[in-house]
């Protein structure tokens, strides 16, 4: 048997001195920048923290975020609660806050988040959006969100993972970009207390509005017409309950929070006929399980829910036509800081400004009919009493009802709100 040629084995000791070389490359330099939060290591220099461009990589990042400090307040749900509420608001008065939701989160995806932070931080308070519509649909994109590779999952992979965050391609790119970054001082999407809060605006904000909150009313409201809500998902209720129970067991103030939409995403609904307009089934399910595990445990803080989904003027400010901005709303389903910042007020009971001091209302069992006909009125006064804003929004049913009677799988696929 002849033996292999000393510039064979010469070759070859040279290749593995070179990958094992690129590879302590990649492990020092994601180690030292920790650019995903998850490659924490002593020599970790925190003053990337600012520059960590996790946008890419939502749940592996707020995952390691989930982990730096103990928290004792964390936000959870979609990127409405992502956008609009802020970790870093001075009320908070050094209470260690941040904010763990994430974009295109329903509740398969909330509950575990919420627990595997139970699980490693002193959660006092819990705030939790639940979009409205979430509970009873039974769409869920969490196999494409990034959900399934992160430390959330709880059957991830965890080996897989720590060669992934340690000495992966996509960390080290993030390392790069996080640097680059840093030399640059240019801030990325997300602050270090999790808060998206950077690079949100749009163009025009009209043309987004019946581009995409409009458009996708449509598309909702035909798949709700097609199959009209009863019950809600069997899934999406387990984790509710999971919800209600874990912060129940940590002695965690649990509050759930419906968000808001602006008036023309949800005056479609009733334009158009919806089963149920004004969502009273998801409210009355929800209101009827927090009561419920209340009652069973008597000892642990209520939970409570602040719903603010409504035509209040705030949820019914005026359209640009042109290139300026609104005050409350980066587009039709997604509200600034600024209107976050009123709703943790109420939320708070923080002082707040007259004018936001009917924003919102806690919502119960016991009120979920006077709700109700309160969204009726709301709507019929949108109608009347901001007739242009209505019209406008008529304009852009008419625009795209094609589009919605069109819709592709893909749309059919996607997540209700």
């Amino acid at each position: 048997m002849r033996l292999p040629r000393k510039s064979f084995l010469k070759f070859t000791l040279s290749v593995l001195i070179s990958a094992a070389v690129i590879l302590a490359v990649f492990i020092g330099i994601n180690t030292w920048v920790n650019p995903l939060w998850v490659s924490k290591a002593p020599w970790s220099d925190d003053s990337f923290a600012e520059y960590r461009p996790i946008y890419r990589y939502q749940r592996t990042g707020k995952a390691g975020i989930a982990e730096a400090q103990p928290w004792k307040v964390a936000f959870f749900g979609s990127s409405r609660i992502d956008i609009a509420f802020d970790p870093a608001l001075p009320q908070w008065n050094g209470t260690p806050a941040v904010n763990l939701a994430v974009s295109a989160g329903t509740l398969p995806e909330t509950a575990p988040i919420l627990h595997y932070t139970l699980e490693r931080a002193p959660l006092e308070m819990a705030i939790v959006g639940i979009d409205i519509g979430d509970l009873l649909g039974g769409n869920s994109p969490i196999k494409s969100t990034g959900f399934m590779e992160s430390p959330f999952n709880p059957d991830g992979n965890h080996l897989e993972q720590s060669l992934r965050y340690y000495a992966g391609i996509s960390s080290f790119e993030s390392a790069v970009q996080t640097i680059i970054n840093k030399s640059k001082n240019r801030l990325p999407e997300y602050t270090p207390l999790g808060h998206r809060l950077r690079h949100q605006e749009t163009v025009d904000v009209a043309k987004v509005i019946q581009r995409d909150a409009i458009s996708h009313a449509l598309r909702v409201t035909r798949r709700r017409k097609a199959n009209p809500p009863a019950e809600p998902n069997e899934t999406k209720a387990e984790k509710l309950r999971q919800i209600l129970k874990e912060t129940k067991e940590h002695n965690c103030r649990l509050v759930l929070v419906i968000p808001p939409s602006h008036a023309t995403y949800l005056g479609v609904f009733y334009h158009q006929g919806d089963p149920d307009p004004t969502f009273s089934k998801d409210r009355i399910a929800i209101a009827r399980m927090v009561a419920e595990s209340n009652a069973q445990f008597p000892a642990a803080p209520p939970a409570i829910i602040w719903d603010f989904n409504d035509f209040h003027p705030f949820n019914a400010e005026k359209v640009p036509m042109d290139a300026s901005k609104m005050h409350w709303w980066l587009d039709g389903t997604h509200a600034r800081k600024a209107l976050g910042d009123v709703m943790l007020a109420r939320i708070m009971g923080w002082p707040v400004e007259p004018a936001g001091a009917d924003f919102g209302f806690q919502l119960t069992e016991a009120n979920a009919a006077e709700r109700d006909k309160a969204l009726r009125d709301g709507y019929e006064r949108f109608k009347t009493e901001q007739s242009d804003l209505w019209n406008w929004m008529e304009q852009g049913i008419l625009k795209y009802q094609d589009t919605a009677a069109k819709s592709s799988a893909k749309d059919e696929a996607a997540p209700e709100f």
